[in-house]
């Protein structure tokens, strides 16, 4: 799979929500070392292992991030998302609310950090593969 923004976007429509295991799968197939969504200004960044990127527009949370995160919160809307309760764009809004402003997928780790305004790791998951 050749690392390209249409086949990032092809990948993104394909899997969602409950199936971003799949996502980050697709993802290391293009050769992908990371990924950092930021929903406060509302791009994402795809860094191959050949250290070309991509860089392009992505959600923006429509509401501000909040100053101070809550890990409780961040949790529970993650769980939600993966559960598949939510959408893309109100898993973004929620995040923003618990305090969160962009996470990392880092390929490599197999894992995905969420980071606050003060660019601290709230939670960091493991990706299951």
């Amino acid at each position: 799979m050749a690392f390209t923004l249409s086949a990032i976007q092809q990948a993104h429509q394909q899997f969602t929500g409950v199936d971003f295991p799949k996502l980050f799968k697709a993802f290391k197939d293009m050769g992908m070392t990371y990924n950092i969504v930021n929903i406060q200004d509302g791009t994402a960044t795809y860094v191959h292992q050949s250290e070309d990127d991509i860089v392009t527009s992505s959600v923006k949370s429509t509401i501000p991030v909040a100053q101070k995160s809550n890990q409780s919160i961040v949790q529970d809307v993650l769980t939600r998302h993966q559960q598949g309760q939510t959408d893309f764009e109100t898993f973004c809004d929620e995040m923003a609310e618990a305090g969160i402003y962009k996470w990392h997928i880092d390929i490599q780790a197999g894992t995905c950090t969420y980071i606050d305004l003060q660019d601290q790791a709230v939670i960091s998951e493991l990706i299951p593969q």
